[in-house]
């Protein structure tokens, strides 16, 4: 795929997207807990919440929520890496939520472990692939929710089944077949944490070091923080001096990978919110690209080699 067909594909895909107004209610990008607490007796509101069984209860939760978890949305393709369920499935799973196809959505996580958040800005753009682009990540969580005094509710309710339609977005996508041919051709951000970047590191389930040469690097972690209780929050950090650094403006078309997509939707999703809109997401991620035995650089190891020569050179 060529650069101008690449951005003529998005900017097709942005056209048709539907606008603020094409909703009873428009959901920011980012929703404020004032925001929520306003809208929260909205009937075409539906409410996320990314956690567990025993936190949703226990713990509490924002008044009408429905609970999911990260694992539930994914299955494992034919490199083993771990990609979204078929768009029919998830449009089931969004109607057993209680989701109507004209609702705005706002998905929070508790924050009790990594794979929660993880779990939540997933489904923020796993939304954005089936056509529902009416959604909005409440900031900072479950901390953001305590710190502003929203209500909390311990009831549980199971709710109707909703009406959701999946109009999938193949274009906000990436296939590692795809990722290989046109990654000369844009730039390719990697989400993953800058030691595994560099090559000096590496996630248990990633069975190389290194990286795929020629991308540039916004770590995820760049993002999450920890309150006093130990409880994770999400906050905007460094975007746009990050895309100014590396010559990108709103309109560059550019892509997105990670170990895997749950990563590359953080970042997805930070950016989306700073106004970036011509992306696409690798949900397979690396594990996808290793399984395939496709190239990877790693400076640190070269750096390393190039020492060993110089000291070997002088002596």
């Amino acid at each position: 795929m060529q650069r101008g067909s690449f951005s003529s594909l998005l900017l097709m895909l942005l056209t048709a997207l539907p606008t603020a107004g094409a909703w009873a209610i428009s959901v920011p990008p980012l929703a404020e807990p004032a925001w929520l607490v306003e809208n929260l007796d909205a009937s075409d509101l539906s409410v996320i919440e990314v956690s567990n069984e025993t936190s949703f209860l226990f713990d509490g939760h924002i008044p009408g929520a429905r609970m999911t978890t990260k694992s539930v949305w994914r299955e494992q393709d034919e490199d083993a890496a771990l990609v979204h369920l078929p768009a029919d499935t998830l449009q089931t799973m969004f109607r057993d939520l209680g989701v109507d196809d004209g609702d705005g959505i706002v998905i929070y996580y508790k924050g009790n472990d990594m794979n929660e958040v993880l779990g939540a800005f997933y489904l923020f753009w796993l939304l954005h692939t089936l056509g529902h682009t009416n959604v909005g990540m409440l900031d900072q969580g479950w901390h953001g929710w305590q710190q502003a005094g929203g209500p909390v509710a311990d009831s549980q309710h199971d709710p109707n089944g909703g009406d959701f339609v999946a109009r999938p977005l193949p274009a906000l996508e990436l296939s590692t077949d795809e990722l290989a041919a046109i990654r000369d051709e844009y730039p390719v951000v990697d989400g993953r944490p800058a030691a595994h970047f560099a090559g000096s590191d590496k996630f248990p389930a990633n069975p190389k070091f290194g990286r795929i040469e020629g991308t540039i690097n916004k770590p995820w972690e760049d993002f999450v923080h920890e309150n006093d209780e130990g409880r994770l929050y999400m906050k905007p950090a460094g975007i746009e001096s990050f895309f100014e650094a590396h010559g990108i403006t709103h309109d560059t078309p550019f892509l997105i990978t990670c170990l895997g997509g749950t990563g590359s939707a953080i970042d997805y999703a930070m950016f989306y919110q700073a106004g970036f809109r011509n992306m696409r997401v690798h949900d397979a991620g690396l594990r996808s690209w290793n399984a395939r035995d496709l190239p990877l650089v790693r400076p640190d190891a070269q750096a390393a080699t190039s020492e060993r020569n110089d000291r070997a050179d002088s002596d």
